[in-house]
């Protein structure tokens, strides 16, 4: 599963660290970098690249992805952009099983779309049935010795009339056949766009990671997994990205953190205590945007709960952790052999921890995400914590936590 994703002078991001959740749902407005993400994720895995979409042409377009406790980066040098294999950086044949399928906003025709599938190592499904108004498949046997020995080859496409939406969007979804034995990653741009609600969340369920863009309510407020609010300046100017999408959700509390890498720690920590369809987890940009966007939610008639790192001090306004940055929950052997540090306990506070990690702490952040998605537990200290301060918040005890 990737954990984050760094994009550097590609569209709309000069240089961003975006971290994801297992499935992730992207809202925010016009120009925030929605698409960036899933083209981003398409240029890593397929090399697919528009010379226009480089914002600084005398510079080098760099994506990395974090998988576990693996980094990767790819580098495309100017002035054709194809990949430097000396500045890039990973061992490739880890991802040989991992695929990533992108649907853009403007759905491919369909026959354009089956091929599409089949290059990907799909097996496009060849039972439909014309008394449905879909599509009429012919199909020949794959062709042994070739490397179509593993999936049906389409050697036809021919539709018996024209298509409307609703008929197409069914018949894209009977198409997609994800198979087990890959890991496929989905981008959809839009996904109301090209498929059909109701087939959505069957589909949803049989990928490694997906990754959706919605302008639509209903899947915006179905969608069962994390969603990532996304903001073309700051959450202060925008906080109708939050609010905007999410009018049904209103007895559902928030969960404001401070920052983006916060947020993996906390909806791990909700899935494990079996709470993570009653709260949604909702960066602020900073502490600084907290109180802010606490008051405007409380505004729209939203319920809050604010968890702060713990050498924050909020005069018992806030819960807060008891450790002074979520990170320093990490287990001291999987952060040594991840950090190449030699700890023999965790540090007294954030101070110390940073200093001797020897990277800025974005990346430290950014990397050790990867731990909270993949090492906490039903008695992993933080969630712990986390399940005292939502027993308390629950039953309006006192907001100081320590």
């Amino acid at each position: 599963m990737i954990d984050a994703l760094v994009i550097k002078n590609f569209k709309a991001f000069k240089d961003e660290t975006v971290v994801l959740g297992h499935h992730t749902m992207f809202i925010g407005t016009h120009a925030s970098g929605k698409t960036t993400i899933l083209e981003a994720l398409n240029l890593f895995f397929n090399h697919a690249l528009d010379r226009s979409d480089v914002r600084n042409k005398r510079k080098s377009v760099i994506i990395e992805v974090q998988i576990g406790g693996n980094h990767y980066k790819k580098v495309f040098t100017p002035p054709h952009f194809v990949i430097d294999t000396e500045s890039s950086e990973g061992q490739w044949h880890r991802l040989e099983d991992y695929v990533y399928f992108y649907m853009p906003k403007t759905p491919y025709p369909l026959a354009y779309f089956a091929n599409q599938c089949m290059s990907l190592h799909y097996t496009v499904h060849c039972t439909l049935d014309a008394t449905e108004n879909l599509p009429n498949l012919s199909v020949v046997e794959p062709m042994k010795g070739t490397l179509l020995s593993s999936y049906t080859e389409i050697k036809d496409y021919r539709s018996k009339q024209s298509l409307n939406p609703k008929e197409t969007k069914k018949a894209r979804a009977r198409m997609l056949n994800i198979p087990s034995r890959k890991k496929v990653l989905l981008g959809i741009d839009e996904v109301e766009q090209s498929l059909r609600f109701r087939d959505y969340r069957d589909i949803l369920s049989k990928l490694h990671q997906a990754f959706f863009v919605s302008k639509q309510k209903q899947f915006i407020n179905d969608f069962p997994h994390a969603l990532h609010p996304l903001y073309k300046s700051d959450i202060q100017k925008e906080i109708d990205t939050v609010t905007t999408p999410l009018e049904r959700t209103r007895r559902k509390p928030f969960i404001l953190v401070e920052g983006k890498t916060d947020v993996p720690w906390f909806e791990n920590g909700l899935e494990i205590l079996g709470r993570f369809k009653d709260y949604r987890v909702i960066p602020c940009g900073g502490y600084g945007n907290i109180e802010f966007v606490e008051t405007q939610l409380k505004k729209a008639n939203y319920r809050t709960l604010v968890i702060t790192d713990g050498d924050m001090v909020s005069d018992g306004k806030y819960y807060r952790l008891s450790r002074d940055v979520i990170e320093m929950y990490t287990d001291i052997d999987y952060l040594n052999e991840t950090m190449g540090t030699r700890f023999k306990k965790m540090p007294a506070n954030k101070k110390e921890f940073f200093k001797h990690l020897g990277n800025s702490d974005e990346s430290t952040k950014r990397k050790l995400a990867s731990y909270a998605a993949h090492h906490l537990h039903e008695g992993h200290p933080f969630v712990l914590e986390l399940r005292d301060i939502i027993e308390a918040y629950e039953s309006n005890q006192p907001k100081y936590y320590k």
